[in-house]
Protein backbone atom coordinates (compact mmCIF):
# COMPACT_ATOMS: atom_id res chain seq x y z
CA UNK A 1 0.00 0.00 0.00
CA UNK A 2 1.31 3.37 -1.18
CA UNK A 3 1.40 5.88 1.40
CA UNK A 4 2.26 10.00 0.18
CA UNK A 5 4.61 11.90 2.19
CA UNK A 6 3.19 13.70 5.64
CA UNK A 7 0.00 11.69 4.88
CA UNK A 8 -0.68 10.46 8.83
CA UNK A 9 -4.32 9.34 8.36
CA UNK A 10 -2.93 6.45 5.45
CA UNK A 11 0.13 5.63 8.07
CA UNK A 12 -2.82 4.91 10.56
CA UNK A 13 -5.17 2.71 8.39
CA UNK A 14 -1.88 0.59 7.17
CA UNK A 15 -1.23 -0.09 10.79
CA UNK A 16 -4.57 -1.05 11.70
CA UNK A 17 -4.64 -3.39 8.63
CA UNK A 18 -1.67 -5.24 9.98
CA UNK A 19 -2.97 -5.22 13.78
CA UNK A 20 -6.15 -6.68 12.39
CA UNK A 21 -4.65 -9.27 10.17
CA UNK A 22 -2.56 -10.41 12.98
CA UNK A 23 -5.48 -10.77 14.83
CA UNK A 24 -6.99 -12.73 12.23
CA UNK A 25 -3.70 -15.32 12.10
CA UNK A 26 -4.33 -15.81 15.43
CA UNK A 27 -7.98 -16.87 15.16
CA UNK A 28 -7.54 -18.85 12.21
CA UNK A 29 -4.85 -21.11 14.20
CA UNK A 30 -7.20 -21.44 16.79
CA UNK A 31 -9.62 -23.02 14.74
CA UNK A 32 -7.30 -25.16 12.77
CA UNK A 33 -5.93 -26.29 16.59
CA UNK A 34 -9.57 -27.18 17.44
CA UNK A 35 -10.15 -29.21 14.22
CA UNK A 36 -7.39 -30.60 14.25
CA UNK A 37 -8.05 -32.46 17.61
CA UNK A 38 -10.76 -34.47 15.82
CA UNK A 39 -9.14 -34.85 12.48
CA UNK A 40 -8.60 -38.44 11.67
CA UNK A 41 -5.26 -39.94 10.62
CA UNK A 42 -5.25 -40.58 6.97
CA UNK A 43 -6.91 -44.47 7.77
CA UNK A 44 -9.93 -43.08 8.68
CA UNK A 45 -12.42 -41.64 6.71
CA UNK A 46 -14.38 -38.32 6.73
CA UNK A 47 -17.03 -36.42 8.54
CA UNK A 48 -20.74 -37.79 8.12
CA UNK A 49 -24.15 -37.15 10.04
CA UNK A 50 -23.53 -39.59 13.15
CA UNK A 51 -25.43 -43.03 12.35
CA UNK A 52 -28.88 -43.02 14.29
CA UNK A 53 -28.04 -47.18 15.37
CA UNK A 54 -25.36 -46.13 17.81
CA UNK A 55 -25.44 -48.00 21.13
CA UNK A 56 -22.75 -47.34 23.22
CA UNK A 57 -20.68 -43.77 23.95
CA UNK A 58 -17.55 -43.64 25.60
CA UNK A 59 -16.16 -40.53 27.17
CA UNK A 60 -13.05 -39.49 25.78
CA UNK A 61 -12.03 -35.92 27.23
CA UNK A 62 -13.55 -32.73 28.91
CA UNK A 63 -12.38 -29.64 28.22
CA UNK A 64 -14.03 -26.21 29.13
CA UNK A 65 -17.87 -27.59 29.07
CA UNK A 66 -17.03 -29.23 25.48
CA UNK A 67 -16.38 -33.13 25.77
CA UNK A 68 -15.01 -35.30 23.09
CA UNK A 69 -16.95 -38.61 22.68
CA UNK A 70 -16.13 -41.69 20.88
CA UNK A 71 -19.27 -43.86 19.71
CA UNK A 72 -19.80 -47.42 18.84
CA UNK A 73 -21.86 -49.29 16.28
CA UNK A 74 -21.84 -53.16 16.55
CA UNK A 75 -22.54 -55.82 13.94
CA UNK A 76 -22.61 -59.34 14.37
CA UNK A 77 -20.39 -61.59 11.88
CA UNK A 78 -21.27 -65.06 12.53
CA UNK A 79 -21.95 -67.05 15.65
CA UNK A 80 -21.47 -71.08 15.79
CA UNK A 81 -22.22 -73.23 18.94
CA UNK A 82 -19.38 -74.96 20.43
CA UNK A 83 -18.71 -76.99 23.95
CA UNK A 84 -15.98 -75.16 25.98
CA UNK A 85 -14.52 -78.51 27.08
CA UNK A 86 -12.91 -78.25 30.90
CA UNK A 87 -12.46 -82.18 31.50
CA UNK A 88 -12.74 -85.51 29.69
CA UNK A 89 -12.52 -89.45 30.05
CA UNK A 90 -12.40 -92.24 27.88
CA UNK A 91 -14.69 -94.78 29.01
CA UNK A 92 -14.00 -98.32 27.51
CA UNK A 93 -15.80 -101.56 27.58
CA UNK A 94 -14.49 -104.57 25.73
CA UNK A 95 -16.36 -106.85 26.80
CA UNK A 96 -19.95 -108.78 25.77
CA UNK A 97 -22.06 -106.91 28.43
CA UNK A 98 -22.74 -103.55 29.35
CA UNK A 99 -20.55 -101.60 31.78
CA UNK A 100 -21.63 -99.18 34.56
CA UNK A 101 -19.06 -95.97 34.85
CA UNK A 102 -19.23 -93.19 37.65
CA UNK A 103 -16.94 -90.44 36.86
CA UNK A 104 -16.54 -86.93 38.76
CA UNK A 105 -15.48 -83.86 37.44
CA UNK A 106 -11.71 -82.79 38.80
CA UNK A 107 -10.59 -79.91 36.66
CA UNK A 108 -11.81 -76.62 36.89
CA UNK A 109 -11.42 -73.93 33.87
CA UNK A 110 -12.29 -70.16 33.64
CA UNK A 111 -13.96 -69.88 29.83
CA UNK A 112 -13.78 -65.73 29.44
CA UNK A 113 -14.65 -63.36 26.61
CA UNK A 114 -12.12 -61.52 25.07
CA UNK A 115 -11.00 -57.94 25.71
CA UNK A 116 -11.86 -55.91 22.09
CA UNK A 117 -8.87 -54.64 20.07
CA UNK A 118 -8.12 -51.30 19.29
CA UNK A 119 -11.15 -50.11 20.96
CA UNK A 120 -12.37 -49.88 24.62
CA UNK A 121 -16.08 -50.81 24.63
CA UNK A 122 -18.53 -53.06 26.53
CA UNK A 123 -19.36 -56.02 24.29
CA UNK A 124 -21.76 -57.69 27.15
CA UNK A 125 -25.45 -56.70 26.17
CA UNK A 126 -24.28 -56.99 22.58
CA UNK A 127 -23.81 -60.63 22.68
CA UNK A 128 -26.56 -61.70 25.24
CA UNK A 129 -28.78 -59.93 22.71
CA UNK A 130 -27.91 -60.85 19.41
CA UNK A 131 -26.56 -64.14 20.12
CA UNK A 132 -27.95 -65.93 23.35
CA UNK A 133 -29.66 -64.12 26.77
CA UNK A 134 -27.28 -67.09 27.98
CA UNK A 135 -23.97 -65.61 26.99
CA UNK A 136 -21.72 -64.59 30.05
CA UNK A 137 -18.19 -62.77 30.34
CA UNK A 138 -16.92 -65.43 32.13
CA UNK A 139 -17.49 -68.91 33.63
CA UNK A 140 -15.58 -71.40 35.80
CA UNK A 141 -16.45 -74.77 35.97
CA UNK A 142 -17.14 -76.45 39.04
CA UNK A 143 -15.49 -79.64 40.46
CA UNK A 144 -16.97 -82.73 41.50
CA UNK A 145 -19.75 -83.32 39.33
CA UNK A 146 -21.07 -86.56 38.77
CA UNK A 147 -21.85 -88.56 35.65
CA UNK A 148 -22.95 -92.16 36.20
CA UNK A 149 -23.44 -93.74 32.86
CA UNK A 150 -23.61 -97.34 31.13
CA UNK A 151 -21.43 -98.01 27.99
CA UNK A 152 -22.51 -100.20 25.93
CA UNK A 153 -20.48 -103.94 24.81
CA UNK A 154 -17.46 -103.39 22.19
CA UNK A 155 -17.84 -99.52 22.88
CA UNK A 156 -15.96 -96.64 23.50
CA UNK A 157 -17.20 -93.63 24.86
CA UNK A 158 -15.67 -89.80 25.15
CA UNK A 159 -17.02 -88.22 28.41
CA UNK A 160 -16.51 -84.30 28.37
CA UNK A 161 -17.66 -81.66 30.45
CA UNK A 162 -17.57 -77.97 30.40
CA UNK A 163 -19.98 -75.48 29.24
CA UNK A 164 -22.20 -74.35 26.02
CA UNK A 165 -21.07 -71.84 23.99
CA UNK A 166 -19.96 -70.09 20.93
CA UNK A 167 -17.52 -69.01 18.01
CA UNK A 168 -18.22 -65.36 17.79
CA UNK A 169 -16.82 -63.17 15.23
CA UNK A 170 -18.17 -59.18 15.16
CA UNK A 171 -17.51 -55.46 13.66
CA UNK A 172 -17.00 -52.75 15.76
CA UNK A 173 -17.29 -49.22 13.73
CA UNK A 174 -15.90 -46.29 15.71
CA UNK A 175 -16.67 -42.34 15.21
CA UNK A 176 -15.49 -39.65 17.16
CA UNK A 177 -17.68 -36.29 17.75
CA UNK A 178 -17.75 -33.01 20.09
CA UNK A 179 -21.23 -32.20 22.30
CA UNK A 180 -21.42 -29.53 25.05
CA UNK A 181 -22.73 -31.45 28.42
CA UNK A 182 -21.91 -34.31 30.42
CA UNK A 183 -24.24 -36.93 28.70
CA UNK A 184 -24.08 -38.30 25.59
CA UNK A 185 -25.39 -36.49 22.33
CA UNK A 186 -28.64 -37.08 21.10
CA UNK A 187 -28.38 -38.79 17.41
CA UNK A 188 -32.49 -36.65 15.85
CA UNK A 189 -30.70 -33.63 15.37
CA UNK A 190 -28.30 -33.65 12.75
CA UNK A 191 -25.32 -33.81 14.79
CA UNK A 192 -21.93 -34.45 12.53
CA UNK A 193 -19.14 -37.46 13.75
CA UNK A 194 -15.98 -37.52 12.10
CA UNK A 195 -15.99 -41.76 11.46
CA UNK A 196 -13.00 -43.28 12.95
CA UNK A 197 -12.58 -46.93 12.43
CA UNK A 198 -13.30 -50.36 11.76
CA UNK A 199 -12.23 -52.92 14.15
CA UNK A 200 -13.09 -56.68 13.68
CA UNK A 201 -13.24 -58.99 16.45
CA UNK A 202 -13.81 -62.54 17.43
CA UNK A 203 -14.04 -64.45 20.74
CA UNK A 204 -14.90 -67.36 22.62
CA UNK A 205 -18.80 -66.63 24.09
CA UNK A 206 -19.07 -69.28 27.43
CA UNK A 207 -23.11 -69.36 28.80
CA UNK A 208 -23.94 -69.95 32.39
CA UNK A 209 -25.10 -74.13 30.60
CA UNK A 210 -22.57 -76.34 32.47
CA UNK A 211 -22.59 -80.40 31.90
CA UNK A 212 -21.27 -83.76 31.08
CA UNK A 213 -21.61 -84.76 27.48
CA UNK A 214 -20.94 -88.26 25.67
CA UNK A 215 -19.92 -89.23 22.30
CA UNK A 216 -18.47 -92.02 20.62
CA UNK A 217 -14.97 -92.32 19.86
Amino acid sequence: MYVAKGDRTGRRRLAAGRRLGARLGVVTSVVILLLGALTPTAAHAGEVVCPADITQWRLLDKDYGLARWEAYRFTLLSATPRFLVSDGRQLDNNTDQPVEYTIVSSVSNTFTVSNTVGVNVNVSSFLTINVSQNIVMQRQTQLGVTLKTTVPPRTRLIAEYGVEGYDVSYGVEAWRTAWVGDNPPPLNVGLRCVEWGYYPQSTIAPTHIETWRLRTA
